[in-house]
């Protein structure tokens, strides 16, 4: 009887120091979002919907904010596609002139408003960036650059809006 009680009590002394939490992790203290299309300001055709589209499926894969329409959301995150820049990082080595390797470089503007105050919870400058290589069609290296781009920079704006840490 007394080896259990003490077992007992060592369990709880062990479990009750877990920092682990169930349900949103958000400092923010919001528990659903409206996402609104992000503006473009780009000549890039299509980037604001691939930028808009990875973020709602970043929130809806981590699980600790629910994405709704604007009239049932807490929060609504809106934003801009300021710019997209292309940076030669490696040339050839047979010719210095023609690059081999690039840096795509996306730039937003995002905003998170509570619903309820009207207040601005986040409102920063995001990047996302990734790197690829140039063979024969630079055209179609960057169509297939630009979504794992557009996904970094939706896993920055999410981090910044769910992370607790």
């Amino acid at each position: 009887m007394i080896p259990r009680l003490i077992l007992a009590l060592v369990g709880c002394v062990i479990f009750s120091g877990c920092a682990y939490r169930v349900g949103p992790t958000s400092t923010l203290g919001i528990r659903s979002i409206a996402v609104l299309n992000f503006h473009n300001k780009t000549h890039e055709p299509r980037l604001n919907v691939q930028i808009t589209n990875a973020i709602i499926k970043r929130l809806q894969t981590d699980g600790s904010i629910k994405v709704v329409s604007e009239e049932a959301a807490d929060a609504t995150l809106s934003g801009t596609v300021t710019r997209w820049q292309r940076t030669a990082l490696r040339y050839s080595r047979v010719n210095v002139l023609l690059p081999g390797e690039y840096q795509l470089i996306i730039y937003a503007h995002a905003t998170l408003t509570d619903n309820r105050t009207g207040k601005r919870l986040v409102e920063n400058d995001f990047i996302g960036t990734t790197f690829y290589f140039f063979s024969d069609d630079l055209a179609q290296a960057e169509r297939q650059a630009l979504p794992l781009a557009a996904d970094d920079l939706a896993r920055r704006i999410t981090d910044r809006i769910v992370d607790a840490w």
